[in-house]
């Protein structure tokens, strides 16, 4: 759970998004945002180890603003996917899955979607996911891959390039107390079954890994960045 403070301090970050207010303002990062997600972290021990992302952005190649507006940290995450959650203005992220899959990731995902006896172990996954309030990413492709019939009776699945399940809960006063902690862990767990089929029929690309969540690795109509407020992400 956050306290109130981290809250103001991401709004004052946003209104003041430099490095030199960030170094005079950095316990309060620490305290107010960094400690509380450790603390959350390693209540997710059991789902692997954690990644806490750097304050920053990389400037060089890209115009935006120094200073990330969220906190995001992978847990568990590898070749084949992980959980990931995040907390920003626009709410608290939780999620799981794998969000840049390569192209031979995706073509055996999409080979197992097509086989009967290995969706229906994804199908069981993806039950246990909704049931606990998880969505799907939004299909990126706008046909049907190559290789398969456009009226597929799982056309919505194989146009889906982030193999994902999330959530975008709004900000409200139970991010402040201990049933956050319960929600996000019960909510990863839920997700854990997506992981496990990922990492098992989908498995790791020999190519160059990206193996890394980005913020918001989620939908943009189910309750994680569906509801989304539409504010710039940095």
């Amino acid at each position: 759970m956050w306290p109130p403070e981290a809250l103001t301090f991401l709004e004052e970050l946003e209104a003041n998004n430099d490095r030199d207010w960030f170094r005079a303002n950095r316990g309060r990062y620490d305290a107010d945002l960094l400690a509380p997600a450790r603390d959350l972290a390693e209540k997710l021990s059991h789902l692997g180890a954690p990644k806490f992302f750097r304050p920053y952005n990389d400037t060089r190649f890209h115009m935006r603003p120094p200073l990330k507006e969220h906190i995001g940290v992978a847990i568990g995450y590898g070749a084949a996917g992980g959980f990931y959650f995040e907390l920003s203005l626009d709410g608290l992220i939780v999620a799981g899955g794998l969000h840049h899959a390569a192209q031979d990731q995706l073509e055996r995902f999409r080979a197992a979607i097509g086989d009967g006896r290995r969706y229906k172990g994804f199908e069981r996954a993806l039950a246990t996911a909704t049931e606990a309030g998880l969505s799907t990413a939004e299909p990126e492709l706008k046909r049907a891959p190559r290789g398969y019939r456009p009226d597929h009776p799982r056309i919505d699945l194989l146009r889906m390039k982030a193999l994902t399940v999330s959530r975008r809960h709004e900000l409200a006063p139970w991010l402040h107390k201990p049933a956050c902690d319960r929600r996000v862990k019960a909510e990863l767990e839920a997700a854990k079954p997506l992981v496990d089929w990922l990492a098992s029929t989908v498995g790791p690309s020999p190519r160059p890994s990206r193996a890394e969540p980005p913020p918001p690795i989620a939908p943009v109509s189910a309750a994680i960045p569906p509801g989304s407020s539409g504010r710039p992400r940095h």
